[in-house]
């Protein structure tokens, strides 16, 4: 589907708890570059940060597209809740 993390339905939920927090702080770069869609900005942003953190490289390409309706917010419930605050609760 089209990139939606950023409406507050989908930031609602339980798998996406913190996220608004990632999603504030790129705002800024967002309207800097605003030719680049945020799907690509918060993939790109991931790729980065789990190498900056020493992790792997990640092959990445845009071309991703935006979701302009919060009616295509995936409904809740579809991966395990982030906002349980331990593995053995989030599942």
């Amino acid at each position: 589907g089209k990139g939606t993390i950023r409406f507050k339905e989908e930031l609602a939920h339980g798998a996406n708890a913190g996220l608004d927090k990632a999603v504030a702080k790129l705002e800024p770069i967002k309207s800097k570059f605003g030719d680049v869609s945020y799907a690509d900005l918060y993939t790109l942003a991931g790729v980065v940060a789990i190498e900056a953190l020493g992790g792997p490289k990640i092959a990445w390409r845009r071309g991703r597209t935006d979701s302009l309706d919060p009616k295509d917010v995936t409904p809740d419930g579809r991966l395990p809740d982030a906002d349980k605050g331990e593995p053995s609760k989030t599942s």
